[in-house]
């Protein structure tokens, strides 16, 4: 599946300054952006985060280094998240973010990439991180 040409745009409209932010796709494949602007994301280990990510739609960014997996979701359910073993993040934080057609190793990388249309159900996600935490608990 290839991103729609806008969706780099989408990303970078994220940033304060979103020529800069689409300038470091373009030439780096990653740009750092703040949460809590367009969307939010909720940080799950690796080995939960890619378990569940099989299940989930929307965005999805598999960072192996930091052996994280991070579900965008929007921003206005900040106040209600609360889920063992996850950290929502929220305003004041930011992420490394991949150019929209990378969604393969080696760095940071899509399980899912974005659409511009979509982010994860946090009510989905929570759902699928808690039948998860019951069965591995």
């Amino acid at each position: 599946m290839s991103p729609a040409p806008d969706v780099a745009a989408w990303l970078a409209r994220a940033h304060p300054d979103r020529r800069h932010a689409a300038q470091w796709m373009r030439s780096a494949g990653v740009a750092l952006l703040p949460l809590g602007v367009r969307w939010s994301a909720v940080k799950v280990s690796e080995h939960e985060g890619l378990a569940v990510a099989a299940d989930i739609d929307g965005p999805v960014i598999h960072d192996p280094g930091g052996r994280s997996v991070y579900f965008l979701v929007p921003v206005v359910m900040e106040p209600a998240w609360s889920c063992p073993r996850t950290e929502y993040l929220g305003t004041a934080c930011w992420l490394t973010t991949p150019a929209p057609t990378t969604v393969e190793p080696p760095g940071v990388h899509w399980v899912r990439p974005p659409d511009a249309l979509r982010l994860v159900n946090p009510r989905a996600l929570h759902a699928a991180l808690t039948a998860r935490t019951a069965v591995v608990s």
